[in-house]
């Protein structure tokens, strides 16, 4: 493993997005709080790849991984796998301030999968509270460790139920509500939710839904004193009580929905889709980036399924849209609760994130969306510098793009597009995710770990 630091200078950028519930030095999960909000200050916001900026750092790490980094106060979890059939888990944890590695478990696999581009590598993003990180991988193993390293619990989901099917493996991050921790399983086979004691590890319960593939991550949400998960997956949207399991309402005549998660906006959840060719109207550009028609991709851009992320199927155009649903009701809520739909708004590999009265798509091309909230009107869309595999983050004024390939794009918030700054990041690897602390940015990569700091701090 090698450490050394990592050569910037930072230019610019003070910002606090009140909306998230943790502190500025906390970024727990899967797109934070599960919505890609901070409110952390000071983030970087245009930055040159020249200089040294004082506690910034780059890390390289075993295996190869595609979930995000997750902060809790002082410590960085992050996790990898490696193997010719990924029989490797590994679950590290380094110190913020200099990226010093703290601890190293290396586990084994229970479901061996041969390793290729074509399917999760180390997929889903760990999760943390105050005393414990837990980390599920595509192997089907679960586990629950202190932050000091020590093991607490661990289960193989696929000994116990079964091993995943389907293609692209499994990538599907698990999340954090009450005191329990929920696993959506959606694949090939015997689909299900599961909430287990997150103290214990022990089932509180398991309820099956129907075997439609998805990737997504389930989202939390609390409503009319309800507190419930919502799971997408291809052809339905359905939402259970995470007190008892059972299942609270759905929606149905929705496709293409497997992979971007579902975001929660007040009442409201913003479901992404995508067809093979990534969707988007209109024709718009940006300098030196051409928009092909409708916003598609052109025969030379069409997506292979490459790194692991998951590819698409031709589903019917009349159930390809991205939608708005209303929370409540009971039941079938597929006419009722259904705000609107826009079969001209799409989703890729990044989940929609919502700044004020406006929802930030990307496509699999790599086109934004501006869409509004409650209405589904595009707004603008505009190409960004490339594709996007990491979610957008709304920090203050901004929403942050990441480019697989390193480009960060700064804009500021509204309903014109209107550019900041465009920085890089350097890397070999695609980027991931991120994650977004006080005066500082995580970037994960393939192969790698950065840490991106304020010089003036």
């Amino acid at each position: 493993m090698r450490h050394h630091s990592f050569l910037i200078i930072v230019a610019v950028a003070l910002g606090g997005f009140g909306s998230t519930t943790f502190g500025n030095d906390i970024w727990p999960g899967f797109r934070g709080a599960g919505d890609g909000h901070s409110s952390a200050k000071d983030l970087p916001v245009t930055w040159e790849l020249r200089g040294r900026s004082r506690g910034s750092w780059t890390i390289r790490l075993p295996g190869y991984g595609q979930s995000s980094p997750v902060v809790w106060k002082d410590r960085v979890f992050v996790t990898s796998v490696s193997g010719e059939h990924k029989e490797r888990l590994h679950l590290l944890a380094f110190k913020l301030s200099d990226g010093e590695m703290l601890w190293q478990r290396d586990l084994d696999g229970t479901q061996k999968v041969k390793d290729s581009d074509a399917v999760s590598r180390g997929a889903p993003t760990p999760v943390a509270d105050a005393d414990r990180v837990y980390a599920m991988f595509e192997s089907g193993d679960l586990f629950a460790f202190t932050h000091a390293g020590e093991p607490v619990w661990s289960r193989s989901i696929v000994q116990e139920f079964g091993e995943f099917k389907g293609p692209h493996g499994y990538s599907s991050s698990p999340v954090l509500a009450d005191d329990r921790l929920i696993l959506q399983v959606s694949h090939g086979g015997p689909s299900f939710l599961l909430a287990v004691d997150r103290a214990t590890g022990k089932d509180i319960w398991k309820t099956a839904h129907p075997s439609q593939t998805g990737w997504s991550t389930p989202a939390v949400f609390r409503h009319d004193g309800i507190t419930g998960v919502i799971a997408s997956t291809a052809g339905s949207v359905r939402a259970f009580d995470v007190v008892s399991g059972k299942e609270l309402w759905f929606v149905t005549g929705i496709n293409g929905n497997s992979t971007a998660s579902p975001t929660i906006v007040g009442d409201l959840v913003l479901i992404g889709s995508s067809g093979e060719r990534g969707g988007g109207g209109g024709d718009s550009s940006r300098g030196g980036r051409p928009m092909g028609e409708a916003g598609g991709a052109t025969k030379s851009e069409a997506p292979r399924g490459d790194g692991g992320r998951p590819g698409f199927t031709r589903p019917d155009p009349k159930t390809l849209f991205s939608a708005a649903i209303r929370l409540g009701g009971r039941g079938d809520v597929s006419s009722s609760h259904l705000v609107w739909k826009n079969n001209q708004v799409t989703a890729g590999y990044a989940s929609p994130v919502v700044h004020g009265d406006l929802a930030y798509f990307v496509n699999r091309t790599g086109v934004a969306q501006g869409v509004d909230v409650r209405t589904g009107e595009i707004k603008f869309q505009q190409r960004l510098p490339g594709q996007q595999w990491a979610s957008p983050v709304a920090n203050g004024e901004h929403v942050f793009f990441f480019g697989k390939e390193g480009t960060v794009l700064a804009v500021k918030s509204g309903p014109v597009w209107e550019e900041v700054g465009e920085s890089s990041v350097s890397t070999t690897d695609i980027v991931y995710g991120v994650a977004a602390i006080e005066g500082a940015w995580l970037i994960r990569t393939g192969r790698g770990l950065i840490k991106l700091s304020n010089p003036n701090l």
